[in-house]
């Protein structure tokens, strides 16, 4: 069979084993590189930390950009269909570390500054929004979801107004980053709803920069509490923004190993149907030995959740970085969040229902 001609992010895991021949793999350690090595290629496979545009592909003869993440706003996609070339996205493989990252900020909210909010906002019910929702219900939250294009599209679902969302403690934001009429998720956030908010409710960003207003969030914020993960114009972010938020992360809330592995893993398979060609054994869901997490029955959630992550580490970090060597430090924490593990990767020692659906054991 013709090979097939593939220029990936050499940072993406398991790439050998996912794209075996016929695939001929050749990998970029900067997007510096790229324009050398498009030559040729009929794959870029890339992260989202990759702006793939006119200006990066130019008139190289792709036939598929595919990036390892759920999002795809760092894509021209316009770009791409005028040039015909098609899009794949790992949508949904970071599903489960986004929600974890949710509860260790919760966690974190409740043990330290308090936090007892009950009824729980989400704005996004894509299958990052989901997973989310099904764990605040475990916790005890009554959730309600924003998501008015996703109603559009499917009959059986009902999304909240806007004005639902005032009244809720915690607001959660996973909705795509998009200016598409009519319901451009784009400075969703603004000051004419931060000042509908209750004074102390919580506004959690794990989706993109850019849905929250940064602008508006510094003019009122103060009566708010801010938990992000993501910036306007990253790596460059607002060293305000970063002193307003309660808790700030260097946008790693999907970046636990499996969520790493499994978007290879999906694009791998797309990969292989687009070209008829049968998927690796690897690929093939198989068990592996789990950790295991050692807790008395008295253990509470919170405590064995941030046992496994506590995002006040990493907001000191970047709280202390030096405002000149902002984006610098923001991409070296960035790049160094590799040792981090889904939550129900461990086995825990107690039979507990209900600590098993907050880990995400279902």
């Amino acid at each position: 069979m013709t090979t097939i001609p593939l220029l990936a992010d050499a940072s993406l895991p398991g790439l050998t084993e996912a794209f075996p021949s016929p695939f001929k793999l050749t990998l970029y350690h900067t997007p510096a590189e790229i324009p050398s090595l498009l030559t040729g290629q009929d794959i870029l496979l890339c992260r989202s930390t990759l702006a793939a545009n006119r200006a990066l592909i130019g008139d190289h003869s792709l036939k598929i950009v595919a990036t390892a993440s759920s999002g795809t706003d760092h894509i021209d996609s316009a770009f791409l269909a005028e040039r015909g070339i098609s899009l794949l996205d790992a949508k949904g493989s970071n599903a489960v570390s986004v929600a974890d990252y949710v509860l260790s900020c919760l966690a974190y909210l409740k043990t330290s500054l308090g936090f007892h909010g009950r009824k729980a906002g989400i704005i996004g019910a894509g299958a990052v929004g989901e997973e989310v929702a099904t764990r605040l219900q475990a916790i005890g939250f009554n959730v309600i979801n924003y998501d008015p294009l996703k109603a559009l599209n499917k009959p059986n679902f009902k999304s909240a107004t806007l004005s639902h969302l005032f009244d809720c403690e915690l607001i959660c934001v996973h909705a795509n980053h998009h200016n598409k009429p009519p319901y451009p998720s784009i400075n969703l956030l603004d000051e004419a709803f931060f000042k509908q908010l209750r004074p102390g409710t919580v506004i959690l960003n794990a989706a993109r920069g850019g849905i929250v207003n940064e602008d508006a969030l510094l003019n009122v914020g103060k009566s708010l509490i801010y938990c992000t993960d993501v910036y306007l114009n990253e790596p460059f972010i607002d060293s305000r923004i970063v002193q307003l938020a309660t808790l700030c992360t260097p946008h790693i809330a999907g970046h636990s190993i499996e969520a790493k592995q499994r978007a290879v893993t999906l694009i791998s398979e797309k990969l292989h149907a687009y070209y008829h060609v049968p998927c690796p054994i690897f690929l093939q869901e198989r068990e592996q030995q789990k950790p295991e997490l050692a807790i008395t029955p008295l253990t509470s959630w919170e405590c064995v959740v941030l046992s496994l992550y506590n995002p006040a580490d990493e907001t000191k970090k970047l709280k202390n970085a030096a405002v000149r060597a902002f984006d610098l430090t923001f991409q070296r924490m960035r790049e160094a969040h590799h040792y981090r593990h889904e939550f129900k990767r461990y086995t825990i020692s107690t039979v507990d229902k209900r600590l098993n659906l907050i880990l995400g054991n279902r």
